[in-house]
């Protein structure tokens, strides 16, 4: 920008000036020119990176890799034995540092040119401090639950963002020297205790990177675009291909000449099954139609519709710059495809009844050059049992390429939660991972198995079923300003470590770019991995929920909704850490005037309180403490008129055994009227 701006200005003079005056002003600009810093990453081309599809197909130059550090449990050292699945994964550090009278934890610590491109949380605590090419003075400093829930100054949702317990910064910091990056124990030692995960991309002496500045951040304006959605063109009546494909048919479209297809769009017909085992419902549609494409005569596509359009048990909402997934059934996929002489795909039912599809490969020009690759996607599942722990592969492959995100489709039949395992990934060989995290969610953006729904537009949950996590999750994340490049292979596992020792179902789709004649995807559309039904919690008959219950006040502590197996409809109210004398009030609803026996159904635990109890002319004192479990209490008999009437808890204190967080828990109230 200052170079064609003083180019401006020097020609305008130029033009003012006799011939050898110009000879002189053009040789004068063409030095100063020369002064001028010149960059081989600019902070310009990494905001491409982060908000433009088009960059993914081509091969980062310059290269770099990607590394993650993270507070993964340090005694996973080696495969072959437990210790391997360790899960201690919080307040690991690289070192401890005592600088200007305070106690810093290493989180990252780097060395030679690099970027940082993300840092998540799901615990951020006290004051977090960056450190770049080794000055002593931060080059940013803010608390960590501001940098890394859009409250701060300098970062706006979405690049600094919570979204449903997990705290992200996606905004790229570059570095020439050096990149440290810590957190202090000014939030009442919490620091100690954060699970971390920072994401670095780190290139080969020489490159030079522009520095940081907070002046090019313009936060409002990266948050604008990294939130564009791609605009989707206007489809007439030619661009859409239709046909109705009976069971084991095919439907194929193909595209010739040197392009790229920038949209696959695919319109399912109405949703008229009524039962899920209907072959014509949009669950069973998804899975049972196969998508295979070729580019240049390669296999590069393998998966079912779904899952490869980021949806898999059945339409979920689903809105980010890669994909969008609409109410109506419009699946829409907007990675670039190119190719050099033709994309052809293969719509294959394999399900029990006829599939009308509606397909649009919307193209556009491309230039092909020696960094381009072929768009790759894979799915891969597993059907079977959650001990022994595990490894499951997402993705092995060898040659160059990039990996830029994948989707899970998980089953789950119990609510336990089935995320504990950590990713790693390996890159060009390496024994160890360079990337080992600290939870399957944590890699998805979100934290503490939050059953929340949530879309950003690098991650997103768009469906889970419940209680707690049963039933059918779809969970995705895109990585495109933290993208894997690799040069000879690349190895992406993620542990199985769930809860509960039960039976499920794991569906996983990668995406990656590779050059031509790399190999393709090894996928297991073959087999019979149709979506199982999975029953919902039940209701007792007349039971006023805990979780349904409108709160009237609340003096202190938290509440949230958890979700159990043996609950009345899944799900409890939860209220935690208040302190003695707090209260909180529940309006319940009284169909009529009478006399009403009342039982309530409330959890049992060791570190519940001694709460008092008041409906009506009804006032009892509970102690709820015990081993974790669900206990109906007689709390008497009263009368009631029709219409809200008030619940109130009161804590009072707690069993001199209990840890003192004066927890309660609501799975329901009974009025039986005498």
């Amino acid at each position: 920008m200052i170079v064609v701006s003083a180019f401006k200005t020097v020609q305008i003079l130029v033009f003012q000036s006799r011939r050898a005056c110009q000879t002189r002003g053009m040789l004068a600009l063409f030095a100063a020119a020369a002064l001028l810093p010149r960059f081989d990453v600019t902070f310009d081309s990494l905001v491409r990176d982060m908000c433009s599809l088009d960059t993914l197909c081509e091969y980062p130059d310059p290269p770099y890799d990607t590394r993650q550090s993270s507070s993964f449990d340090r005694a996973s050292v080696a495969p072959g034995n437990d210790a391997w699945f360790a899960n201690k994964d919080w307040g690991n550090f690289l070192r401890d540092e005592e600088r200007s009278g305070r106690n810093e934890h290493v989180m990252a610590d780097v060395k030679g040119p690099g970027v940082m491109v993300r840092y998540w949380s799901p615990n951020p605590a006290g004051v977090t401090r960056i450190y770049v090419d080794g000055s002593d003075a931060p080059l940013i400093e803010a608390p960590s639950a501001e940098l890394l829930g859009g409250k701060s100054k300098l970062f706006a949702p979405p690049v600094s963002q919570e979204t449903s317990a997990g705290w992200s910064l996606y905004c790229p910091i570059p570095f020439q020297k050096s990149l440290r990056v810590t957190v202090d124990d000014s939030d009442k030692d919490a620091g100690g205790r954060m699970y971390y995960q920072i994401q670095c991309r780190k290139y080969a002496e020489g490159v030079t990177v522009e520095p940081f500045s907070t002046s090019t951040v313009a936060s409002a304006e990266l948050a604008r675009k990294l939130s564009m959605i791609p605009a989707l063109p206007m489809l007439g009546r030619e661009d859409v291909e239709v046909q109705n494909t009976p069971p084991g048919g095919t439907m194929k479209v193909a595209r010739t000449g040197k392009g790229v297809v920038r949209n696959l769009i695919v319109m399912l017909p109405p949703n008229g099954g009524k039962t899920w085992q209907d072959p014509a419902t949009w669950q069973n549609v998804l899975r049972s139609v196969q998508v295979r494409a070729t580019f240049d005569g390669e296999p590069c596509i393998d998966a079912p519709l779904g899952d490869l359009m980021s949806t898999s048990v059945g339409v979920n909402r689903l809105t980010t710059p890669a994909a969008i997934v609409s109410e109506n059934g419009v699946l829409v996929l907007n990675l670039p495809m190119p190719y050099k002489e033709s994309a052809r795909f293969e719509f294959v039912n394999n399900g029990k009844a006829s599939v009308e599809l509606r397909v649009a490969a919307i193209t556009g020009d491309y230039t092909w050059t020696d960094r381009s690759m072929h768009f790759k996607a894979q799915w891969t599942c597993y059907q079977g049992g959650t001990r022994p722990m595990r490894d499951l592969g997402f993705l092995q492959t060898q040659g160059a390429g990039v990996f830029v995100g994948c989707n899970v489709a998980i089953s789950n039949p119990v609510s336990g939660w089935w995320g504990e395992g950590d990713e790693k990934i390996y890159l060009d060989g390496e024994k160890f991972p360079s990337t080992f995290g600290t939870g399957t969610e944590d890699y998805f953006g979100y934290g503490w198995s939050n059953p929340a729904l949530f879309q950003h537009p690098y991650h997103y949950q768009s469906r889970c079923d419940g209680p707690g996590t049963k039933g059918h999750s779809c969970i995705g994340r895109w990585q495109f300003i933290d993208r894997f490049p690799f040069t000879s292979s690349f190895q992406f596992d993620m542990e199985l470590w769930h809860w509960v020792d039960c039976q499920m179902m794991y569906g996983r789709t990668v995406f990656w770019y590779s050059k031509p004649g790399t190999p393709g995807p090894h996928s297991d559309v073959g087999a019979n991995f149709m979506l199982p039904f999975i029953e919902g919690a039940k209701r007792i008959p007349g039971a006023v929920e805990g979780e349904e219950a409108k709160i009237i006040v609340k003096t202190g502590g938290e509440t949230e909704l958890q979700g159990f197996d043996n609950l009345s409809n899944g799900k409890q109210l939860w209220w935690r850490d208040a302190k003695v004398g707090d209260s909180i009030q529940l309006s319940i609803p009284v169909p009529q005037n009478g006399r009403y026996h009342v039982f309530g159904r409330f959890c049992f635990a060791t570190d519940y309180g001694v709460h008092r109890i008041k409906f009506g002319s009804i006032e009892k004192d509970v102690d709820f403490y015990d081993k974790l479990g669900w206990k109906t209490v007689d709390l008497g008999v009263t009368n009631l008129g029709s219409g809200d009437v008030a619940l109130t808890m009161q804590v009072i204190g707690a069993n001199p055994k209990a840890d003192p967080h004066h927890m309660f828990g609501l799975d329901y109230l009974l009025l039986v009227k005498e």
